[in-house]
């Protein structure tokens, strides 16, 4: 058997494990029953172990198929991270960096170190890509990206990131001079949420969060489940929309200084503060000269205390 293993016995592995019936799994690969029971037999020559137990109503891993298969898990991951680097490489060369984000650390995080390190290295090329998804966290551990600067609530497993708390920062909301809100001194986070809303994309950690603050109740569910009323992940169009019409939009208090300036955007006094858990992560042993700079100016400058 070659050094590899071919990637037609991993992924009889892998159907096998999910459907647990060798026809079953023949057919989800378009294989014949036969070919396909070779694949298995390949596998458990190459592993030097049964992987499967063969029942009378199907098959199920044994404990070294569970290991096996956690195994091959890393190691096609572990391929597609390096097949995505020498695409990057072959397109780009080695000094682009990729940087994923949420909406709230453009301006607040990710521009001021990027005009830093452009003053000292002033052919820098970067790439941001902005979410409010899980999306940055998928992309750093497929390759795409070299660096993430959002909330972390998305995902349980961070065993393979280098992780690195940010300071938590308050949330701040903000209306129109005009607003109804604007009339109290000071108005509860609940009577905000119950209002015409505009954010980024609210995932399940601030869903939870927002039915908890309106009292957690059926109804409070049913007022969570139908914000925002506009949801947008560029923080420049919640803001101008905001600008126009009676909505309340939540940020860092960075996102709306230039419109306090002007007097077009004021902030809401709240009785309650919330704020923000975002984190910085990077993918263990991943290192160029560009990720190592900002990752620690990002540390340095961003880094709870």
């Amino acid at each position: 058997m070659e050094d590899m293993i071919d990637t037609k016995v991993a992924a009889a592995v892998r159907a096998l494990a999910q459907h647990r019936n060798f026809r079953a799994a023949a057919d989800a690969l378009g294989r014949s029953p036969a070919s396909f029971s070779r694949y298995i037999a390949q596998a458990e020559s190459y592993a030097g172990h049964p992987l499967f137990e063969r029942l009378a109503k199907g098959a199920s891993l044994t404990a070294a198929g569970q290991e096996f298969l956690s195994m091959l898990d890393a190691f096609m991951e572990a391929t597609s991270r390096f097949e995505t680097g020498v695409e990057r490489l072959r397109d780009t060369g080695p000094d682009i960096l990729n940087i994923g984000c949420g909406p709230l650390t453009t301006r607040t995080v990710v521009a001021p170190l990027l005009a830093e390190m452009m003053k000292d290295q002033p052919d820098l090329r970067t790439r941001v890509q902005v979410s409010a998804t899980k999306a940055p966290l998928e992309g750093l551990r497929n390759g795409e990206l070299d660096v993430a600067v959002c909330d972390l609530t998305h995902t349980p497993d961070l065993s393979d990131l280098d992780l690195h708390m940010l300071q938590k920062e308050p949330v701040s909301f903000w209306a129109r001079p005009s607003h109804p809100l604007h009339q109290a001194s000071k108005v509860s986070v609940a009577d905000v949420f119950r209002d015409r809303f505009i954010t980024a994309h609210l995932h399940r950690h601030w869903r939870t969060a927002i039915a908890n603050v309106l009292g957690g109740t059926e109804e409070a569910w049913q007022i969570t489940n139908t914000l925002p009323q506009v949801e947008c992940d560029d923080f420049a169009l919640m803001t101008d929309l905001a600008c126009r019409v009676d909505l309340v939009c939540g940020g860092m208090r960075a996102d709306f200084a230039q419109h306090q300036a002007l007097g077009l955007l004021t902030q809401v006094q709240t009785t309650e503060t919330l704020t923000w858990n975002i984190c910085a992560a990077r993918r263990k042993g991943n290192s160029f000269p560009a990720l190592d700079n900002f990752w620690g100016q990002l540390c340095a400058q961003f880094g709870a205390p």
